[in-house]
Formats: C-alpha cells, structure tokens, sequence
C-alpha cells in the first residue's frame, strides 16, 4: 500500500495512506519512548549476546533466549498480548498468518516455540533488523528468482527435518490491518516438500493477529497507522511515535490446523487459511472477543510454563 502525500503539504499535516490518516511526522521522541529505547538496548545486549552463541552452536535448543528476548520487548513497549485459542503442538507446524507491522515479529516471536520465520532475501539487507532476524533462525527466500525454488523448498524442509516448526505470511507483504490481502498459494509449496520428510502429519495452521486497543481505547480505522507498518514510512520514524503509546493489546487467534491432503490442494489450503485468517480479523473488529464470552480471551503466559 503506498503513501499517498502532497508536495505542498508541511511536516506537520497529516500523511494520508490509502485513505487512513496520522501524523506519524508531527510527533518527536516522548521521554516514555526515549526510556524505551534505553531499557530495549539495556536488555538486548546480553541476551543477543546469549542468543548468537546458542542460534551458532545448536540447532534444536536455539529458542529459549530468543523468545525470551521478543516477550521482554512487548513487555518494554507496553504491548499487551491476548491468545484465543493454542498452537497446535504435536509436531512441527507451519503457521500461517496475516501481517499487518515489523510488530507481528516480537508479537510472534515470543509465543510460537521453536519456529522460525520465512522472510524475503532482501531483509537479510536490512542491518540490524536483518540480523536479529537471523538470530531468530529466519530462512531468507528469494522470491524474484525461480531458479532458486527448489533448493528453497529443500533448505525449508530441512528445517522441518530438524524440528522447527516455520511461521509463513502468505499475503506477501504487510496490511493496514483493516482487511487481509489474498494468500498467495506459491507460498504453501514448503507444505508440499514438508510431507516427505515429516516423521507425523505436516499441519498448516491459520493465526489472526489483531491489534485491538491503544491505551485502553479501541484502535479505529484512523489509527491503525499507530501500529500498521504502511507505505514507505521509515521503520525508525515509526518505532518513534510507537514508543510513545503507553499500551498496545494485541490478540493472536489460532484456528484449527489441517494438513495438505485434507484442504485437497495448496491452493484450496491457501484459500482456507485466508478464510479462517480473515473470520478472526472480522471478530476483532466487531470487538466479539472484548465483550463476548471472556474465557475465550487470555493473557499471554510464558510459552515455557506450558
């Protein structure tokens, strides 16, 4: 989604991206969000010291620092995260779900044990957030390049050979979070190869994430820029005006897994993903989960305590 702006507007007007407004440019660094920044450098640098060793020397026992370290920065940044629903846990899983801000990574992170994400080649690029991207185990894909989708859907089985389970955004880009872009089913073939070399039944599992509430408040259409990573707002100038939001719920709905022979094909896979994906977001937003039933809403416990 591009940024929609006027050259004769000033720094201090709103920017407009496809019809959602915020001025993410008027807003300078808040002293809640300049002690953010100090405590998320002050916690990080011992536990991607940790981390760099153990996601170097050991394949299966990578995760623990590096969930430790994405639930240690919702908590800095006041996120508050709500589960519907559980992971599937018997076995590796594939999880598939929406992508709405470089969020979703510490959001996800931190609750999906030992997975991974598959992310494209160019974030490798991305400096710091590149590499503790790969101190999360990430698998880099070159989309553009055809030639290179075999060996791809081999380095990604092989993943799965070791026991990781893989966390997919099959919409191929990020969202406003107001609706769910089309799943791309080329994105469900690691599904394909996964089958051969999984000892149990690979299963796919859909997630909604949602950002529901800032500072207690719901998040209207005009806010959701507060959250959503959109247009070509620099990821620095949005960490920015983030950290000046006291809390930030978020909820994580896991729908019911099914594997590749039950959905029939991958696209019919990519098609109920999108559709159970796309149920979750419409809940959200009616706030179903708010004020309905409210055991079905929890707080997010440590993944180690389960």
């Amino acid at each position: 989604m591009k940024k929609i702006s006027d050259p004769n507007t000033d720094a201090s007007s709103p920017v407009e991206y496809g019809g959602l407004k915020s001025n993410l440019r008027a807003e300078g660094w808040s002293a809640l969000g300049i002690g953010r920044v100090a405590a998320i450098m002050t916690a990080s640098v011992p536990l991607i010291s940790v981390q760099y060793v153990m996601a170097r020397f050991s394949k299966r026992f990578w995760w623990p620092i590096a969930g430790l370290w994405h639930r240690t920065m919702c908590r800095i940044l006041g996120i508050d995260v709500r589960l519907v629903g559980a992971p599937a846990t018997d076995g590796v899983t594939l999880y598939a779900a929406n992508h709405i801000s470089w969020l979703d990574i510490i959001v996800l992170g931190g609750q999906l044990k030992n997975a991974s994400f598959i992310a494209k080649s160019e974030v490798a690029g991305w400096g710091l957030l590149g590499t503790l991207c790969g101190l999360h185990k990430t698998v880099f894909v070159n989309r553009a390049r055809r030639t290179d989708s075999a060996r791809q859907r081999d380095e990604l089985a092989g993943r799965i050979a070791e026991g990781h389970s893989l966390i997919l955004f099959p919409e191929g880009t990020n969202t406003s979070g107001i609706d769910v872009a089309p799943f791309k089913s080329a994105l469900f073939s690691v599904a394909e190869r996964a089958d051969e070399v999984s000892e149990a039944p690979f299963k796919i599992q859909p997630i909604t994430v949602a950002y529901i509430e800032v500072n207690d408040m719901p998040l209207v259409r005009s806010q959701k820029p507060w959250v959503a990573w959109l247009g070509d707002v620099e990821l620095f100038s949005h960490l920015r005006q983030f950290t000046g939001r006291a809390k930030t719920a978020v909820t994580i709905e896991f729908h019911e897994p099914v594997t590749l022979s039950e959905a029939g094909s991958r696209k019919e896979l990519a098609q109920y993903c999108e559709a159970r994906v796309k149920e979750g977001l419409e809940r959200a937003h009616r706030a179903e989960l708010r004020f309905g039933p409210r055991e079905l809403l929890r707080s997010a416990p440590s993944p180690e305590a389960g």
